[in-house]
């Protein structure tokens, strides 16, 4: 019997838009995720993948499920796309059966197949495959604890960090970064400051509307800090609707500025790098 994987079809299609990392670039949404190897473990699919340039941002998400013979074997997802334009026409519970080099997703009478390689490429133009790109993305997770916000260094040394504001209520987020849609600008970029328990988030340009958002959070012993984050966070907080934490480490001893690590429970999170010299 093929290895297959149940899932909610709602959870699947939230795991993968949010997944995407849509972004705007010279006024174009862009994805920065193409494709992804969804894997289960311990009753939860998790998407695990670094964005196209495989440095500024991972994502680790994921949703409950049930397998059946999975053996630890996952679903390709070659196209996300694609995969979204399936599930449109599918609902409820979801049995999704991995059949090699192709899926097939079954929800009551209907059954769709579709392309699904680990072999294919994760990036139109790009040599490494889904599975390698995974496990690329894998080893950089597993650096990251999201219970506790540390990263973990190659040496073994472990990073604190530097700014801690816990349960940030992801709709003011949302209401602070879509800002940045004002008069159609979408400059994708996103100034961040914090001093004594005042988190303000900066969008826009003056010439057409430069707002400055001021969240009062919980006091967190830090000198205050200003960096500045691309990465579509628009679009990521669009896609959430509970409470989240984020923590920003120092990484200024290697020049690689301020990361963030946005926590959503269950293990997820989303680590951004900062925009160097801004």
């Amino acid at each position: 019997m093929n290895p297959s994987i149940t899932v909610d079809c709602n959870s699947l299609v939230w795991l993968l838009r949010l997944a995407q990392r849509k972004q705007t670039i010279d006024g174009k949404s862009i994805s920065q995720i193409h494709s992804a190897s969804l894997m289960p473990e311990n009753h939860r699919l998790y998407c695990r993948s670094l964005v196209k340039d495989g440095v500024t941002s991972l994502i680790n998400l994921s949703i409950p499920c049930t397998t059946q013979n999975s053996n630890g074997l996952g679903i390709a997802i070659t196209d996300i796309d694609n995969m979204l334009g399936v599930l449109k026409y599918h609902g409820g519970v979801l049995n999704i059966i991995n059949k090699g080099d192709k899926i097939t997703i079954k929800s009551g009478s209907k059954q769709t197949t579709i392309a699904g390689n680990t072999d294919a490429r994760s990036f139109p133009h790009t040599p490494e495959t889904i599975g390698q790109w995974y496990t690329k993305s894998n080893n950089i997770v597993n650096k990251i604890d999201a219970e506790n916000k540390t990263y973990t260094k190659n040496d073994g040394s472990v990073i604190e960090p530097l700014v801690l504001i816990e349960g940030l209520d992801s709709t003011t987020m949302y209401e602070a970064f879509r800002c940045d849609s004002m008069n159609g600008q979408k400059f994708n970029q996103y100034s961040f400051s914090y001093q004594d328990g005042k988190l303000s988030i900066g969008v826009g340009k003056e010439l057409k509307g430069k707002t400055t958002t001021d969240i009062d959070v919980d006091a967190c012993e830090a000198d205050p800090i200003n960096a500045t984050y691309n990465g579509g966070l628009e679009y990521i907080f669009q896609n959430l609707n509970s409470d989240v934490s984020i923590a920003i480490w120092d990484f200024t001893e290697v020049n690689m500025g301020y990361p963030m690590l946005i926590t959503l429970g269950d293990g997820d999170f989303i680590f951004q790098m900062s925009n160097i010299g801004e």
